[in-house]
């Protein structure tokens, strides 16, 4: 069994995964910045469009997975971890959901509001479209609740139960596209499959990134059959490509042991911040952008330029707050 003290190879997925997550929802180039008939428009596109939907949304469900995997681990150890896990997870979605009606509220959104704002959605949109992303708390806390009760089970019911969930899970990535059936980033269809995998990871690490190649193997057959049978996936995260794509990319990370970078340091410690206000960062850049620049009076390549400048701005604006709350008491919701 892993040790549990600080490990390089979580660190390492954290931090890719929060980068995924800026790329994702920030989207610093999108088809309509590119001019069409250009070399950029007609090839760069295809390969943007690619790396959003097959590599980008690896990002929540390597989130989820580590989490559970760590929660595992830990849960070896003390048999109550649960509590002070859940009690953490609900504090923390507690505060975040505030924030983002506090948010809502100062961005000029209208009362009242129905309950599904607060649950499972984690706030109010904002008035300009942009969902609440603390959706993730919520389903991180259905996930830490169902793995407490798995542990729970004895080995042979658990292992009964995880051949089970796992099988019927890729059974419905694999056919629910087929079918026409959108599986929804806050249902827990998408994320079940992660608390069996995280035990099976939990307890057979070493073995389990041993099947790097298989995994990666299945990602790109997985790809090729999104691609090429089914034609288009409906689904974010409940698709096979992103189930073998999140097991292929923790099977080479856990086992990594070097020194970490400095700012990949930052990004793992600072991850639950980057993520609760990049999109607040977002919306406060694009309003100040749109009061200088007029929407439709550039053309595409300049667009282009424009998308990137606020990216960036973004990117520096979010990362100085998480620093700057880092030195504060809130540094507990952010790391």
């Amino acid at each position: 069994m892993a040790n549990v003290s600080r490990e390089t190879g979580i660190d390492i997925i954290k931090a890719v995964s929060i980068v995924l997550v800026l790329i994702w929802h920030l989207q610093p180039i999108t088809q309509n910045v590119l001019p069409p008939d250009s070399a950029a428009g007609i090839y760069g596109w295809p390969v943007m469009d690619f790396f959003y939907r097959y590599i980008s949304l690896l990002a929540v469900p390597s989130f989820i997975c580590v989490s559970l995997l760590l929660f595992m681990k830990k849960s070896f150890i003390s048999e109550g971890y649960w509590k002070k896990r859940l009690m953490r997870l609900v504090q923390i979605f507690l505060f975040w959901t505030g924030i983002q009606f506090i948010f809502y509220l100062l961005a000029g959104g209208g009362l009242p509001l129905p309950l599904n704002t607060i649950i499972p959605s984690g706030g109010p949109a904002l008035p300009s479209g942009q969902a609440s992303v603390f959706y993730f708390l919520f389903v991180l806390i259905e996930c830490t609740v169902l793995a407490a009760l798995f542990l729970k089970l004895t080995e042979t019911v658990k292992w009964i139960a995880s051949v089970g969930i796992i099988a019927l899970s890729c059974l419905h990535f694999a056919f629910s596209p087929v079918y026409g059936i959108s599986i929804d980033t806050m249902s827990m269809k998408s994320y079940y499959i992660y608390i069996p995998l995280a035990y099976c990871i939990a307890k057979y690490e070493r073995q389990f990134t041993r099947c790097r190649t298989f995994f990666i193997v299945g990602y790109l057959l997985a790809i090729c059959y999104e691609e090429f049978a089914v034609g288009v996936s409906i689904s974010a995260y409940g698709r096979l490509s992103i189930l073998l794509g999140v097991l292929s990319f923790l099977s080479i990370c856990l086992p990594v042991r070097s020194t970490l970078h400095w700012s990949a340091a930052f990004l793992s410690r600072y991850s639950l911040g980057i993520f609760a206000l990049h999109m607040y960062c977002s919306y406060i850049v694009s309003r100040l952008a749109g009061m200088i620049i007029t929407p439709g009076q550039m053309l595409p390549p300049f667009m282009a330029l424009e998308r990137l400048m606020v990216f960036g701005v973004t990117l520096i604006f979010t990362f100085l707050s998480v620093y700057l709350l880092g030195k504060t008491k809130m540094r507990s919701y952010i790391s």
